[in-house]
């Protein structure tokens, strides 16, 4: 339509949270490392003059090396920042059933607590990870999830 207004499509995420459990590694048919974390995370709000807690939870995938060191390094209850994009895919159960999932592809994970290798996980020098396995190489059929 002439001289409609689009927007950009932004789609950026920054979660803080806690691994609700162990991460679960797994590698696509091509070999490439991807890692599932579920990550339980809160928001506060007033409702009454009562602050209210309420506790979410979302899967996360981490790709390549980067998942890798997730396994390595983090475990149920770890406390990480997520940044990344929110997805929505689909897929067939073992039933046959249609489901759908919204998970967060990570492009960055910071650990907040000390790995016990003595190196600091938090420094962010190297934890971005590439985005173009993520977006370039890998197609829904992939995800071993």
């Amino acid at each position: 339509m002439a001289g409609e207004l689009r927007l950009p499509r932004i789609n950026n995420v920054v979660l803080s949270g806690r691994l609700t459990r162990d991460v679960e590694l797994r590698y696509t048919p091509g070999g490439t490392p991807v890692a599932k974390l579920s990550l339980a995370f809160d928001r506060n709000y007033q409702k009454d003059g009562e602050w209210q807690q309420e506790t979410s939870y979302i899967d996360v995938v981490v790709w390549s090396k980067r998942g890798e060191q997730c396994a390595e390094n983090l475990h149920k209850g770890s406390p990480v920042i997520v940044e990344g994009y929110i997805r929505t895919r689909s897929y067939s159960d073992s039933s046959g059933q249609n489901r759908k999932i919204t998970e967060i592809n990570a492009n960055k994970i910071s650990f907040l607590e000390k790995s016990g290798t003595g190196a600091d996980e938090s420094d962010t020098e190297d934890l971005k990870v590439s985005t173009k396995t993520t977006t370039d190489e890998i197609t829904d059929d992939d995800v071993p999830f």
